[in-house]
């Protein structure tokens, strides 16, 4: 008996000792602040992992207004080696947190979090009692998730769970302390509640939402909150729809009826009319216009309506409606409706070339309009970014436009949409340039294309075709004579055009051995390391399913046609990670494009049977197992790397160009 009660007694000190908040609060001075006394932090980095560092900075975590809240202190050492800060709280602050780290908030090099329990304080106010939220901020902080807004990144890992009956004593602490104020910490306070009660808290949450809904003079803003939690976390339906007829009774054009609206359209029904019925629903009940002239948050709302709405009537081929519209939207939603749409319409052939005229016709000119509403500020830090976002966006939606009229042969209006772009966006578009080219030779307007093709060489965002007009044009006016050809077009590259390809270069160097290989030519013959002896090889990794290797071609043709007679120079096409019939997938590919390529097939693993053996044993120098991957080898080591495409043929060629001639200047 006695030893039992002995067990029992070691038992309770046990639960009582874990029962006590497990984070360290003597870094803060006072140990227990209260009213507006100035807090104090004093950290001794001794025998701890920053004692070395000449830098330590406090990342400094507020619970205010039932929210964390994160940002940077920095800190002094003081004459006692301590690092000191100070900091003033507002009333509204209930507790405060503190991690010491050197670096980078986001990734420091090293911190200190008290070996994941933390370093916190409670604030007390004026008479020692403590602050609305004090006790659920103490809860959160030891059991990150609880509270909005979060920890940032506090904890490396997740901490150990706490007490049950510690955490329901916050609780109940918090509800007695700031019951009122229930709304403000609503859900965080049902998440603790989670954490205590298990498996029994749907029904406790049922009950506590029953009791807050008697209220019979609950605000709109009260009844939204129940509801969404009701609906979205508790996933009540009998209840949520409860809440909701009180909502539309009660306040039936108010935002929290708007939302709940909102949430019973269809939008996910695979009935197209069901879809669009209760999206015009929702704005017969509801008007833009209406929101207009009281606008909240909500504009997410009916940016998703409209382009719901927009994408079902485009869909239906209801384009009469879809251009209607254009009326109402902003700029962001319109660009949006036509990029899905009309783009998408445009590229995967999906309507007749001359409906989508009609429909695009009819709209761009109202996008156009609205290009400076501003509707993008929402989505950007500051208004530049917005505005650079805004221009590049509406580069896109007219490059689609201008393709559309180039293949109808409606050059001059094409042309007129050309003085719409950018300055950026006039010629900094390879592809665009090129079907430019065409609006002029279409319209017959020589005394264009000369600037247009000298301003596009600026910008290093030439065709092969470009190249070719620049170099007939340059000869018609010098006698037939080429020898000032490449001067000529080199002068009309800026120095920084050329220093920011020298860049690019000088980054991507590398010096790595090429493995052993054996590959199939597209004429049935092999080429191994012993062909390329003596040689510099390009070599471009890509294959039929790859667009922005597709896109890179011109480029490859370019340099390849430049060194053709360069015996110190060989360009190689090596298709890699192809399935099915790759090599006569690859060689009509290739040769149905009219492109002179010689064309090699990457070799079959044999241990996964996959036609990547050679991409793959490079892969530990790429870094990842994407494609386009250009490198450039000399003497069996790989001297160059780069992937991706940028856009531009010329570009391609210079980058490629640049290392080659670089390479042959070695000693």
């Amino acid at each position: 008996m006695k030893k039992q009660m002995i067990i029992i007694l070691l038992l309770a000190v046990q639960v009582a000792l874990y029962a006590q908040p497990r984070f360290d609060g003597s870094v803060f001075k006072p140990r227990q602040p209260k009213g507006a006394d100035a807090l104090q932090i004093l950290y001794d980095a001794r025998n701890k992992d920053l004692e070395f560092s000449d830098e330590v900075k406090a990342a400094l975590y507020v619970y205010e207004n039932f929210q964390w809240k994160r940002d940077l202190l920095p800190m002094v050492k003081n004459a006692d080696g301590l690092w000191a800060a100070s900091l003033a709280v507002t009333p509204q602050v209930a507790f405060v947190a503190v991690k010491f780290f050197q670096g980078d908030i986001n990734q420091p090099d090293v911190f200190d979090n008290n070996e994941g329990k933390g370093y916190g304080v409670a604030l007390a106010d004026a008479k020692g009692n403590a602050k609305t939220g004090a006790y659920l901020a103490e809860a959160a902080f030891q059991a990150p998730g609880i509270a909005t807004g979060g920890l940032y990144g506090y904890y490396a890992e997740e901490p150990t769970p706490l007490d049950k009956s510690y955490m329901e004593g916050l609780a109940a602490k918090e509800l007695r302390l700031s019951g009122k104020q229930y709304l403000k910490f609503f859900e965080s306070l049902m998440k603790l509640q989670q954490l205590v009660l298990g498996e029994e808290f749907p029904a406790y949450a049922s009950e506590t939402l029953q009791t807050y809904l008697a209220d019979k003079n609950l605000g709109e803003d009260a009844l939204g909150e129940l509801y969404q939690y009701t609906k979205f976390r508790l996933k009540d339906e009998r209840l949520a729809t409860t809440i909701e007829m009180r909502i539309m009774k009660e306040f039936p054009k108010g935002a929290t009826a708007r939302f709940v609206a909102y949430n019973n359209t269809k939008g996910s029904s695979s009935d197209r009319a069901e879809v669009i019925a209760s999206y015009e629903d929702f704005l017969n009940r509801f008007p833009i216009t209406e929101w207009r002239k009281q606008p909240n948050k909500q504009g997410f709302i009916y940016y998703a309506i409209y382009r719901g709405l927009g994408s079902s009537y485009f869909d239906a081929k209801q384009f009469d409606k879809f251009v209607t519209l254009y009326d109402d939207i902003d700029f962001r939603t319109g660009n949006e409706l036509m990029r899905w749409n009309i783009m998408r319409a445009y590229m995967f052939k999906l309507v007749g070339q001359d409906t989508l005229y009609q429909v695009a016709e009819a709209i761009l000119p109202k996008l156009i309009a609205r290009k400076d509403d501003d509707s993008y500020l929402n989505d950007f830090d500051d208004k530049a970014m917005a505005d650079a976002n805004r221009m590049k966006q509406l580069d896109d939606r007219l490059f689609t436009h201008i393709s559309l009229l180039n293949d109808l042969k409606k050059y001059k209006e094409a042309r007129t949409y050309f003085y719409e772009l950018s300055d950026d966006g006039k010629y900094s578009n390879a592809e665009l340039n090129e079907i430019n080219l065409q609006v002029l030779e279409g319209l017959d307007d020589g005394k264009q294309i000369l600037p247009l093709l000298e301003m596009s060489a600026r910008q290093n965002a030439m065709t092969p075709r470009m190249f070719e007009k620049l170099r007939t044009i340059y000869l018609a006016q010098h006698n037939g004579d080429e020898a000032g050809y490449e001067g000529y077009l080199g002068s009309l590259k800026s120095d920084e055009q050329k220093a920011e390809m020298k860049a690019y270069v000088d980054q991507h160097w590398v010096n790595h051995p090429m493995p052993d290989f054996q590959l199939e030519h597209a004429d049935g013959s092999f080429v191994t390391p012993a062909d390329w002896k003596g040689k510099i090889v390009v070599v471009d990794f890509w294959a039929t399913w790859c667009r922005p290797c597709i896109m890179a071609f011109p480029g490859m043709q370019l340099l390849v046609d430049k060194y053709a007679t360069d015996e110190a120079v060989a360009v190689y096409m090596v298709g890699t990670m192809q399935t099915g019939d790759y090599k006569s997938k690859s060689v009509n590919f290739v040769r149905g494009e009219g492109y002179r390529f010689n064309l090699l097939h990457d070799a079959v693993n044999p241990a996964t049977n996959e036609q990547d053996l050679v991409f793959k044993q490079l892969i530990p120098l790429f870094g990842d197992s994407s494609i386009p991957r250009k490198i450039v080898v000399k003497d069996g080591r790989v001297r160059y790397c780069s992937g991706g495409y940028s856009g531009s043929p010329s570009k391609l060629m210079d980058e490629l160009s640049l290392v080659i001639e670089t390479l042959k200047n070695e000693n």
